[in-house]
């Protein structure tokens, strides 16, 4: 049996405190626990943890492995926090794994205060590399690996494959953090997902590093079982469907609203990682809404067709229009996600994404910049055919704002300066756009455009605090 900590860093989002543990830590510790290994785990996102917690925490346990699960936006408060790690119990091995460690193993293992890295799915092969470690085997039969060697070699052994029957994974191990915690404005929620695996192309993506462009489905029966278990055990009255796109697999996404309709749980979810338009349909939609859901995020990018096209999305605006739509009709609440600064962008089209939001009554529009993270087509296309201003490595050590980093790179005929301006003024009028919808949905049509009167960018700014306070939510 081995000691491990499981660690969350901090990050700086849009979305404040946490409002439920991290999906994949949980199903790390999941694993493991059934392999017989005692497991701890901290969240260092909630900001009353402070590091003389997370440092005694270190020295009680002692741990032989510090976990770390990595994201582009926390890679440089992971290493912050495994500098530290490595100075408190030198004798641990320091794991990373997680979208960032998946995309730059190289680059990462530069950083003395990393020994391993987890590539892809990571549950069978942390549970294969601490059996090894306890063994003390030879590191090299580990499938899916990155590490230092005893003579200071970094080693990259061969990919593990993807996990074909999600069956045979345990329920993430939510327990090992306090659950009470992390409610939210009288709410409970946990995430849960259904499947893994995009088979799309969108140039600025990271996901299929880890999951892959295959999509595997759990079995629905299980996802709803899993969701009856929580809400009786913990009392969670939402969930967040973490997964590319829950309808990406058609037969198994009916399946899922079908089993969920017949069930009746008393009990809320969303999808608000994203969900193809192209998958809604009005009767899609109504099952959605009947079943429980109450917000739909969907990936639109932008409303020029070239700039959809250059980007890969695979989605053209008429079908991008017609999901909108259907969610709309069936009265779910509709986040839509823009990109400023991909490849033939320009200040008039992200004026027309904004005019799109608001003529299509979008609940939530959200700008972001571009990021033309390492090693993807983004940055090769950027290489080719604009300028970057830094290491696409090296942005994402010293930008760590999911929402505010700071533009990397010129595009032709849309420079740094122009791509920065545009994207702060979408950013100013998605967020009064989305007040206005806030207050529109919570007290009706007449009360709520009275309220809108006294919207301004410090009322925004208020209401924004609150929700990443925790003291409210997203109005249904």
């Amino acid at each position: 049996m081995t000691s491990i900590l499981l660690v969350v860093p901090g990050s700086k989002t849009f979305y404040g405190e946490p409002r439920y543990p991290a999906t994949g830590i949980s199903m790390i510790g999941a694993v493991l626990l059934r392999a017989g290994h005692d497991v701890r785990a901290v969240d260092m996102r909630f900001s009353r943890v402070k590091d003389s917690d997370y440092l005694s925490l270190i020295e009680t346990i002692q741990p032989s492995v510090i976990g770390f699960t990595v994201t582009n936006w926390d890679q440089s408060e992971a290493l912050r926090l495994s500098r530290l790690a490595k100075e408190q119990a030198p004798q641990a091995a320091i794991l990373w794994g997680g979208p960032q460690p998946s995309l730059c193993p190289e680059e990462i293992m530069t950083h003395e205060e990393v020994d391993v890295l987890a590539r892809g799915e990571g549950e069978n092969t942390v549970v294969e590399f601490l059996d090894v470690l306890e063994q003390k085997e030879d590191l090299a039969r580990v499938l899916g690996i990155t590490y230092r060697s005893k003579d200071g070699q970094i080693r990259r052994n061969p990919d593990r494959p993807l996990i074909e029957d999600l069956s045979t994974l345990p329920r993430p191990a939510y327990r090992l953090f306090r659950l009470e915690e992390y409610a939210a404005a009288g709410e409970k929620r946990l995430g849960i997902f259904s499947t893994r695996g995009c088979p799309y192309g969108c140039i600025f993506c990271t996901g299929r590093t880890v999951m892959g462009r295959r999509i595997r489905c759990r079995p629905p029966e299980e996802v709803v079982a899993e969701m009856r278990y929580w809400h009786e055990e913990a009392q969670i009255t939402h969930f967040c469907f973490n997964e590319d796109n829950l309808l990406g697999h058609h037969k198994h996404g009916e399946r899922l609203l079908d089993l969920l309709e017949a069930e009746r749980l008393p009990i809320t979810y969303s999808l608000e990682v994203g969900v193809r338009a192209d998958a809604l349909t009005d009767e899609i939609c109504a099952k959605l809404r009947r079943t429980g859901c109450t917000i739909v995020a969907i990936g639109i990018e932008s409303v020029d067709p070239g700039v959809l096209r250059l980007a890969k999305k695979g989605e053209t605006i008429e079908t991008i229009t017609r999901g909108i739509r259907c969610a709309k009709r069936a009265g779910l609440f509709v986040k839509g996600y823009f990109i400023v600064g991909l490849p033939g962008d320009s200040a008039d089209k992200v004026k027309k994404a904004v005019e799109f939001s608001r003529k299509e009554e979008i609940d939530m529009p959200r700008f972001a910049l571009a990021q033309a993270f390492p090693h993807t087509e983004l940055a090769e296309w950027v290489e080719k055919h604009g300028r970057f201003y830094f290491d696409p490595y090296e942005y994402v050590l010293e930008h760590t704002d999911e929402f505010h980093g700071a533009v990397h790179y010129d595009m032709p005929e849309f420079t740094k300066d122009q791509i920065w301006r545009a994207y702060q003024w979408a950013h100013d009028q998605a967020e009064a756009l989305s007040f206005k919808r806030a207050l529109i949905r919570r007290f009706g049509k007449i009360k709520g455009n009275l309220l809108n009167l006294g919207n301004n960018q410090l009322t925004r700014r208020i209401a924004v605090s609150m929700y990443q306070r925790k003291w409210i939510s997203l109005p249904k």
